[in-house]
């Protein structure tokens, strides 16, 4: 097999997705090669970031490599994720693998299953690196573990790289992988791609089997999506996640759709959506203005800016705050089962808390249905919305997370109380930070905010993503 670059080379970890891809279908680039990049790259980087929280032992990680060599060396090339080297985030199980769902209870915990998403990425011929570190339990925007240590920020290691896909986040930052899975139950991926400057798609409700998630992961609010350095290598990723699963109570039955085939349509005729109503609380002046400067790269483009009345977004805290006590808590409760329960003083605090009435269920539930409501009519009006991801840059790992929870989720839990898709991308820099904008669409529309954001990637180089120093 031809060399094209060699082992030693860092422009291997530095490949996109879909370049590395075309390079081993085409035997250009061997997934020896490429997973002992990686290796090296982990070895090297991971003890100053903390990751990942375990690692597939060296020699596995190559077995698995060697195998995918082989297979195509044979003709029996699988599609693009085949030999190519990924984590897989620890609240997804992973069968003989470790798989802590961030939490100490779970610290010797071997899945006997894997969940949808590792089954799926075997079943590529993917190369499992190992789990990217969560926030514990999945239940935080810093990912600063209580159990196994912070993950740090790759721009700034006093800051936290977001949650709860830190790990994923920082993990595809600071090129430990060409990409990363992740999940999303409140914008654990689109929070960790704005802090760490990367791309996060999360998907339509239903679009990616959520099986395994926390040992279930039949929720209504939380799905898996990919972590990338490009919006094309995250439409590759999720292209090849996506599909019906008879397991999983929210999966579409509609075709997936082809989420590459317009990619490169641009924005020009779009109607693109803004809201005063969803800038709540306020942004930071650096976010507002690298948002006024992405809606006027919108228009340049040829996309069309509209002002849109979302007049129930007030609605969203109480909302969100009882989907997650209720339905998120009854699935946590489901995995302690009868194991002494153990938390840290934060999650202690959150999970302590009495049960909820059942009428905070029924009124949690009309009030969904109305943020559900204000979407539908937008979208009668406006292709998309665009807003910033996150109203500020990654706060530092010593501050006390709450405000910034109380501050940060309103920019991106209604997409998951409503089922949408969004992708989050880079919106510049502020302070040595990156800054994030997040595009939503309807749902089943993953192709069109996938294309909006690949218009924006492609118009300025405050939306494509930067390497860390």
């Amino acid at each position: 097999m031809g060399r094209t670059l060699p082992v030693s080379d860092p422009r291997l970890t530095r490949l996109t997705l879909t370049d590395a891809a075309d390079l081993v279908r085409r035997r250009a680039l061997s997934p020896v090669e490429l997973a002992d990049a990686v290796l090296d790259r982990i070895a090297a980087v991971d003890p100053h970031l903390n990751a990942f929280t375990t690692l597939v032992p060296a020699d596995t990680v190559r077995a698995q490599a060697r195998d995918a060599e082989r297979e195509i060396a044979q003709g029996l090339h699988r599609g693009p994720l085949h030999g190519i080297p990924v984590g897989v985030k620890d609240l997804i199980d992973t069968a003989g693998l470790r798989t802590t769902y961030g939490s100490g209870m779970f610290r010797d915990h071997l899945p006997v299953r894997d969940g949808a998403v590792p089954e799926r990425l075997r079943s590529a011929g993917a190369v499992v690196l190992g789990k990217t570190a969560t926030h514990e339990l999945g239940m935080g925007i810093t990912t600063n573990n209580h159990f196994f240590g912070p993950t740090l920020n790759p721009w700034h290691r006093e800051h936290v790289p977001g949650g709860s896909s830190g790990g994923a986040a920082a993990a595809t930052a600071a090129e430990l992988g060409l990409w990363q899975v992740g999940t999303d139950g409140g914008g654990s991926i689109r929070i960790p791609a704005a802090f760490c400057g990367v791309v996060g798609h999360k998907p339509t409700l239903g679009l990616v089997s959520n099986r395994g998630q926390l040992g279930n992961g039949n929720v209504s609010f939380s799905v898996p999506g990919p972590l990338a350095r490009c919006v094309r290598d995250a439409a590759l990723a999720t292209q090849a996640l996506a599909g019906f699963d008879r397991e999983y109570a929210y999966a579409r039955r509609a075709p997936v759709p082809d989420l590459l085939a317009d990619l490169e349509r641009g924005v020009a005729g779009l109607r693109v959506g803004t809201s005063a109503d969803l800038l709540r609380p306020a942004p930071d002046a650096c976010v507002d203005d690298a948002y006024a400067a992405t809606l006027a790269r919108l228009m340049d483009l040829g996309a069309s800016v509209e002002q849109i009345a979302m007049p129930h977004h007030e609605l969203l805290e109480q909302v969100t705050l009882a989907v997650f006590a209720i339905e998120g808590g009854t699935q946590t409760r489901s995995l302690i089962g009868d194991r002494l329960p153990l938390f840290s003083p934060a999650i202690a605090r959150v999970l302590g808390a009495p049960p909820a009435d059942p009428a905070v269920w029924a009124r949690a539930s009309r009030d969904r249905a109305w943020l559900a409501q204000d979407y539908a009519a937008a979208f009668e009006h406006v292709d998309v919305l665009v807003v910033p991801t996150a109203p500020e840059p990654a706060p530092r790992i010593d501050d006390d997370e709450l405000p910034h929870v109380l501050r940060v989720v309103p920019y991106t839990a209604a997409v998951n109380m409503v089922g949408l898709p969004a992708v989050s991308l880079p919106m510049g820099m502020h302070e040595g930070l990156p800054l994030g904008v997040q595009v939503i669409g309807p749902a089943g529309a993953d192709p069109l905010v996938l294309r909006v954001a690949r218009a924006l990637e492609q118009a300025s180089a405050a939306h494509r993503v930067g390497r860390p120093p």
